[in-house]
């Protein structure tokens, strides 16, 4: 099973993950190519095997006793990125490194990639969250996705990938490989203006962020609200459980302080999500995905 194909068995998924925590999976696989990609499937399918895909691991919780299933990572073979000026027009790999399209995207003078500056991981799991900032989100310039199926390859539309806050309906069974991202008219002469935008948006978020480990935010926020305003109004801010603790510069950040277990992350997430529900009735949505438990 899997033979000629990058597996790995029994590979620990902590260090592909940002809190760095995570026990093993069975498989974790880096194909190179679709047809890598597509046996893959065909063959954990027919063996019944789960599939997951892992991005940057910037947005991901892992159990500790690990995950059952094949894991795959596209970052080895799906990580092009092809410009075509003419249009305004990038093609980009999945596997391709979101803060990487970024910067391309600013030399260029697109001025929308301000809007998701600064948000990390690949760009698969940036586009599968619609990843952005109040500034913009990147489903408003993806114009494809090329997806791979049992059946094959297949490309959907925007309109098809159901993009909204923080999510999109994007079919289960499937796995984006790559995206067509149209922008409005390129302006380099803009270049350097949009690198000092970012460089002064980067430096506000180091401000206001952790420097510890975590995945980022860890609830979404609630129509009209912010969960952070939310899990400080109830005096959580620096509440630790184990090694896990909301962070003290934002309370939306549940940060790993070094010994942290994926349980107790977990475990604090749900304390805060409690609280919040008791003091203002409104239920806190994860951003984070949890996998294995």
């Amino acid at each position: 099973m899997f033979e000629g194909i990058d597996v790995r068995e029994n590979e620990v998924l902590a260090p592909y993950t940002t809190f760095k925590l995570g026990g093993p999976a069975d498989y974790l696989a880096f194909p190179k190519n679709v047809a890598e990609l597509q046996r893959l499937l065909d063959e954990a399918t027919t063996n019944r095997i789960p599939i997951h895909l892992l991005g940057g691991g910037s947005n991901l919780l892992i159990h500790d006793s690990g995950l059952r299933g094949l894991v795959v990572s596209l970052e080895k073979g799906f990580s092009h990125l092809e410009l075509s000026l003419e249009k305004n027009e990038i093609r980009v790999g999945a596997g391709a490194s979101f803060p990487k399209l970024t910067r391309r995207c600013l030399e260029l003078g697109w001025e929308v990639a301000l809007g998701w500056g600064g948000v990390p991981g690949s760009v698969g799991g940036a586009l599968k969250m619609n990843a952005g900032t109040r500034l913009g989100e990147i489903g408003e310039v993806v114009l494809s996705v090329e997806v791979s199926t049992l059946e094959g390859m297949r490309v959907l539309t925007q309109e098809q990938m159901g993009f909204a806050y923080r999510s999109t309906s994007f079919p289960s069974g499937t796995i984006l490989c790559e995206a067509l991202l149209r922008f409005p008219g390129a302006d380099p002469l803009r270049k350097q203006e949009l690198l000092e935008k970012a460089r002064l948006l980067a430096l506000q978020r180091k401000a206001t962020q952790p420097k510890e480990r975590s995945a980022g935010s860890m609830f979404k926020n609630p129509p009209g609200d912010y969960a952070g305003r939310l899990i400080e109004s109830c005096d959580l801010k620096g509440l630790k459980m184990g090694g896990a603790a909301v962070s003290s510069v934002h309370a939306n950040f549940i940060v790993n302080e070094g010994k942290a277990t994926a349980f107790e992350i977990l475990r604090l997430s749900e304390y805060v999500r409690e609280r919040v529900e008791q003091k203002f009735d409104i239920k806190l949505e994860y951003e984070v995905r949890r996998w294995g438990f």
